[in-house]
């Protein structure tokens, strides 16, 4: 049997959180006897290597809506022009089911990724291909057409992994399938499963990551804030910041490694470091290795809470938000996911205080949530096989973790409900304005065409012929008119 499994892998700049995701999605079929697997990739040479499987190439979506959306429509209707999806559609010959890896791209800020995943998994379907999907975020943006593209893709699954609450609620609200499960994110237990790779750190420090965004705090007050409370981490706990990019293009010194550079010039202590991009299982088993984690990515977040490890998140707009809590809420610890207005004040400062005070605590309660978690988590790849093979799956219900609730005065949703509404709003405006643009730049170049179309016209030899004739017949009817 051979399983097509798509992931956002094999871009031009390396996402750890994504890979990660991929990786244990592979290996996940691997232990369960699925060996024969090919990864559908954006660089099927780099992903074959990376990988250690078959690879093929996806289809690369453009990112204007409107062009997405044209091509989108090629795709499905089976345009003849479109030569990568009549690749796509040989690669799928030749497999059985399709599985689409965990992400969180279903939703219109990555709409260009959302209509990847629906135009493969339509192709699947087509083909007769079962389609389960695993380990997603859904929305929490979708407007205008991304709604019905992403309705449809989740009601034709076998089975949906929601792995957070928000995505459980929009799921089922999209479709009356029955098919929307809760589920873990597909790299929950890829830490610990790399900790045996090479490149560990001598003694105990502080892991930091975190994203070029800054929501829509300017990025020079962002920076300060959390150069300030980074040099409040390790004057706390005496350890040292080391910093752990998840998105950059290697040896180009961008994304999460330029974060990290301005981050740490702003900060007052020396007792920094800055490492370049690694691959995914070195950065989990980095990750798993130090003594507390802090973040504003989320797959560090995830990799904390394998490695029983305290971890202090900020999200810096509504999309984050969800991730972020949603994540440490399965294991109990919600509530270390601040939001942006709490970098400001000294809620932030105050949560990593705690963290680090509650360190065993936490630890003890991470350890007591593993293995109810871990069983679950298998489970359910157990419940993916199975509907990879075309039959019911039966998934498992995720088990209810004890929450671990902050004790600090810094507590408190009130900021955190005002800011997320606010973020939420904006982001809808965001996407609509894309669209629009979008649209308005097609009707651009449609006028532009229509313009050379009639300028062509106008200096053909048939308008010419038919101007001379025109003039003609004008002069001698001009001529009668006064004889």
């Amino acid at each position: 049997m051979r399983i097509a499994v798509l992931g956002d892998v094999g871009q031009p700049i390396y996402h750890v959180g994504d890979e990660a995701m991929t990786h244990a999605a592979v290996h996940e079929l691997e232990q369960r006897g699925l060996s024969d697997v090919v990864v559908l990739s954006r660089n099927p040479a780099d992903s074959q290597q990376r990988f250690g499987c078959a690879s093929a190439p996806s289809l690369p979506f453009p990112w204007s809506p409107l062009e997405r959306e044209s091509y989108f429509d090629a795709v499905v209707t089976d345009d003849d022009g479109q030569e990568d999806a009549r690749r796509l559609a040989g690669t799928l010959r030749t497999c059985d089911a399709l599985l689409i890896a965990g992400g969180g791209n279903l939703n219109s800020m990555y709409g260009w990724l959302l209509f990847e995943r629906a135009a493969v998994a339509a192709t699947a379907r087509k083909l007769g291909l079962p389609v389960v999907i695993s380990g997603q975020t859904l929305g929490p943006t979708l407007v205008r057409r991304d709604r019905d593209v992403a309705a449809e893709l989740v009601h034709n699954a076998v089975v949906f992994g929601a792995r957070e609450a928000s995505t459980l609620a929009l799921g089922r609200e999209l479709t009356d399938n029955n098919n929307v499960v809760p589920c873990l994110d597909d790299a929950s237990f890829y830490a610990t499963a790399s900790q045996n790779v090479q490149g560990q750190l001598a003694g105990a420090y502080i892991a930091a990551t975190f994203a070029s965004g800054t929501g829509s705090m300017p990025p020079e007050m962002f920076i300060k804030h959390v150069a300030a409370s980074l040099d409040h981490a390790s004057r706390i706990t005496g350890l040292p910041i080391v910093f752990l990019p998840h998105m950059a293009i290697e040896g180009a010194g961008d994304g999460d490694e330029a974060m990290h550079a301005r981050i740490a010039q702003e900060m007052k202590s020396e007792n920094v470091e800055l490492r370049p991009i690694t691959d995914a299982a070195s950065t989990a088993a980095l990750t798993a290795g130090a003594s507390m984690v802090i973040t504003s990515r989320y797959h560090p977040a995830v990799f904390a809470t394998d490695a029983l490890l305290p971890c202090v998140a900020l999200a810096v707009e509504d999309y984050s938000e969800i991730r972020l809590r949603g994540t440490l809420a399965n294991w109990g610890l919600g509530g270390f996911a601040l939001s942006l207005p709490d970098l400001v004040g000294s809620a932030f400062k105050e949560a990593i205080t705690e963290a680090w005070n509650r360190r065993t605590e936490i630890r003890d309660h991470l350890k007591a949530a593993h293995p109810a978690l871990r069983e679950h988590h298998d489970r359910w790849w157990d419940a993916v096989v199975r509907g990879l093979n075309g039959n019911a799956p039966e998934p498992p219900q995720l088990p209810t973790i004890p929450e671990l609730a902050p004790q600090g005065a810094w507590f408190s949703d009130v900021g955190t409900c005002i800011f997320l509404a606010q973020s939420a709003e904006l982001a809808h405006l965001r996407a609509e304005r894309e669209h629009l643009e979008s649209q308005l730049e097609g009707q651009r170049r449609r006028a532009d065409d229509a313009r050379a179309e009639l300028e062509g016209w106008f200096n053909s030899r048939s308008f010419k012929a038919i101007r001379t004739v025109a003039s003609a017949k004008a002069r001698v009817l001009h001529r009668k008119e006064h004889q």
